[in-house]
C-alpha cells in the first residue's frame, strides 16, 4: 500500500502547486532627487502609494493565481505591459492591462446573493443619505471605505452574503502593485480604469487627468495641484490648496478644505468642514457641507441646478447672504420658491446677520440659480 500512499500525496503536492502560483512584474527601484518629475500614463491597474526615505522609488508588482492552469497564466500575463523609462531626471511609468487582469474585486458573490446585498444597500443608504455628520465621523467613513457605497457595504456585509462554496471554486488574481517614493517628488497621471491610493500626506504637485477612476488620499497640501476627473469617486481626508475640476464624481468627499478652487459637474460633494478662502462653482450637482471652521473667513457657492444642504445654521456662528433665482428655499418645514422672473434677476432669498457681540467666524455668500438650497437643524 505504501506505493499508492506516496504517489497520493505527490498528486496532492501538484494539485497545490498549479492552484495557486504567484508571479513578479515588476521589482526595481531607482534613484531620484527633488528635481525628479514622475509621469504615470495608467489603463486598469491598482497601486498604492507608500513613502520612502531613502532618496528612492521603489517598484513592487506581482500576481496571484489561484485555480488558473499554467497555460492560461501564461495568456493572461500576455494582457500585462508594464514599462519603465527614464530620461534624464523624468521617470515615467507605463501599465496597461486588460479589463480582466486589470483591478482587484474586492468581493465574491453569486449572483442571488448580488442581487439581494444590492437591494438592502440601497434601502440602507437611502435612509441616511442626507443624514448630518461630523468631521470626525466623516473622516472615519473616508480611512476606513474600500470603494464606493455599494462596494463598502458589499465589504462590510461580506460574511451574510458571501458563500464559502461558490467562492472555493472560483478563479481568482491577486494584483499586488505598491510604489514607494519619497514625499517631494512631483507627480503627473494620466489615468483610465484604475484604482489609485495613498497612504502618505502629498506635499509637492500633482497633476492629475482621470476618467473613472477611484481614487483615494490622505492630505493634499500644494496650492499648484491640478485635478480634472470624470466620473468615478474621490476621498480624501484634506484638501489645502489647488483647482479641482470634477464631472460625473460619485461621491467626492473630503474631511476638510482650504484654499481651494472646486469646479463641479453632475456630481455629489460631502464636506465635513469648510476652512478659509475657498469657492465652489457648480453644475447640476448634490453638494452637503456639514461644518464650517470656526475661522474659515470667507466662503463663496455659485450653482445652477444645484442641490446644496446647510446644516445648524442656526446656532453657527457666520454670516449668510443667498441670492438667487427661481430657487427653492427649504427651511423649518418649509418650502418657498424665490426670483421666477423672466429677466432672470438675481434677489435676496436669505441673510444671517452677524450675532451680536460676537465676531462672527466668517462669511457665506451663495448664488444660486434654478436650484434647490436645504437648511437642516
Amino acid at each position: 500500500m505504501k506505493p499508492y500512499i506516496y504517489s497520493i500525496l505527490f498528486f496532492l503536492s501538484i494539485q497545490i502547486s498549479v492552484a495557486q502560483t504567484k508571479e513578479v512584474i515588476l521589482k526595481k527601484s531607482y534613484k531620484v532627487d527633488e528635481n525628479t518629475i514622475f509621469e504615470l500614463d495608467l489603463d486598469n491597474v491598482a497601486i498604492v502609494f507608500e513613502e520612502s526615505f531613502d532618496d528612492k522609488i521603489h517598484f513592487n508588482y506581482y500576481m496571484e493565481f489561484i485555480n488558473y492552469s499554467d497555460r492560461k497564466i501564461k495568456d493572461l500575463l500576455g494582457e500585462v505591459n508594464v514599462k519603465v523609462d527614464r530620461n534624464n531626471n523624468n521617470l515615467k511609468l507605463g501599465v496597461k492591462n486588460s479589463m480582466l487582469i486589470g483591478v482587484n474585486r474586492k468581493t465574491l458573490f453569486s449572483m442571488d446573493s448580488l442581487k439581494s446585498a444590492i437591494k438592502e444597500s440601497m434601502i440602507f443608504y437611502r435612509n441616511r443619505k442626507f443624514l448630518y455628520k461630523s468631521k470626525d465621523s466623516l473622516l472615519k467613513q473616508i480611512r476606513t471605505s474600500v470603494g464606493n457605497d455599494l462596494q463598502d457595504y458589499l465589504f462590510k456585509n461580506k460574511k451574510k452574503y458571501e458563500n464559502e462554496e461558490f467562492i472555493k471554486n472560483q478563479k481568482k488574481i491577486k494584483k499586488t502593485f505598491i510604489i514607494k517614493l519619497p514625499n517631494y517628488i512631483r507627480m503627473n497621471f494620466k489615468v483610465l480604469h484604475s484604482d489609485i491610493t495613498f497612504n502618505y500626506d502629498i506635499k509637492e504637485r500633482v497633476i492629475f487627468n482621470s476618467f473613472r477612476t477611484r481614487l483615494k488620499f490622505k492630505k493634499l497640501i500644494s496650492r499648484e495641484n491640478k485635478f480634472q476627473l470624470i466620473n468615478g469617486f474621490l476621498y480624501t481626508e484634506e484638501i489645502a490648496g489647488g483647482f479641482y475640476k470634477l464631472k460625473g464624481v460619485h461621491p467626492f468627499r473630503v474631511g476638510s478644505i482650504s484654499n481651494s478652487i472646486i469646479d463641479l459637474e453632475t456630481s455629489k460633494m460631502e464636506v465635513g468642514e469648510i476652512k478659509k478662502n475657498t469657492s465652489i462653482k457648480d453644475f447640476s450637482s448634490k453638494v452637503l457641507f456639514y461644518n464650517f471652521n470656526e475661522d474659515f473667513k470667507n466662503f463663496s457657492f455659485e450653482g445652477d441646478y444645484s442641490k446644496i444642504y446647510l446644516y445648524k445654521v442656526k446656532k453657527a456662528n457666520y454670516t449668510m447672504d443667498v441670492f438667487g433665482y427661481n430657487t427653492v428655499l427649504k427651511m423649518d418645514n418649509n418650502t418657498t420658491t424665490f426670483g421666477d422672473s423672466k429677466d432672470k434677476k438675481l434677489t435676496k432669498i436669505l441673510q444671517k446677520k452677524q450675532k451680536e457681540h460676537i465676531k462672527p467666524s466668517g462669511n457665506v455668500a451663495i448664488e444660486l440659480k434654478n436650484g434647490i438650497i436645504n437648511l437642516i437643524d
